[in-house]
């Protein structure tokens, strides 16, 4: 998006690519991108739709490729240093960019970075927003911290993220989050990108009142 400038995140291997837009408010949100393996960036549409819901809504944005992807160094770590990636990108938010608030949020791969994130570093999240988070694919905690209240969202007709396993994880985490469900979506949200930044402009709204 053409209002966004380019910044550098540097991590204790080397530098996150990342696009930022600062709107001089105290909320910004931080997004996550799909598993990089499968073509995931920071390009991707679901992405750049949370983005754009963000901005609409005023707040600041910040979105970022994993290490490996695009022009940020290093190569794909299966999910544990990527971890330290969305931990830097939340360093950078709150040190770099001077956000007091943040809404950590990502999509399927990213969902479980962020998830993950949020539990180590639960101080610096204020809300957490999971679409189609991969539970098969990282180690999803049973326990989310109560520091900041979580959202879900996904389509019940997910081709890639079996629907039953995140039913099964929301209802059984404590506290348990805020899940919202597309029928006969899918993945990708196709046909449904308006109803999920729809959404997210809801979930905004509820958490910076």
């Amino acid at each position: 998006m053409s209002d966004e400038f380019l910044v550098d995140i540097r991590t204790n291997t080397g530098v996150l690519e990342a696009r930022s837009l600062n709107l001089d408010h105290d909320w910004g949100v931080l997004m996550c991108h799909p598993h990089p393996l499968f073509g995931g960036t920071m390009d991707n549409k679901v992405v750049t739709t949370v983005v754009r819901a963000a901005r609409d809504a005023g707040l600041n944005t910040l979105r970022f490729n994993f290490r490996g992807v695009g022009k940020s160094t290093g190569v794909h770590d299966d999910g544990q240093g990527e971890q330290d990636d969305v931990l830097a990108a939340l360093k950078y938010a709150k040190e770099e960019l001077g956000w007091t608030k943040v809404i950590l949020a990502g999509f399927s791969f990213g969902a479980g970075m962020a998830c993950l994130a949020a539990v180590n570093k639960p101080e610096w999240v204020n809300g957490l927003v999971l679409m189609a988070p991969a539970v098969h694919h990282f180690d999803a905690p049973m326990m989310l911290p109560h520091d900041f209240e979580t959202w879900v969202l996904m389509g019940d007709a997910d081709e890639v993220v079996p629907f039953r396993e995140v039913d099964d994880w929301v209802s059984r985490v404590i506290p348990a989050p805020h899940f919202q469900i597309f029928t006969d979506g899918s993945h990708f949200f196709h046909g449904r990108l308006t109803a999920l930044k729809q959404s997210f402009l809801t979930i905004i709204a509820e958490l910076i009142a």
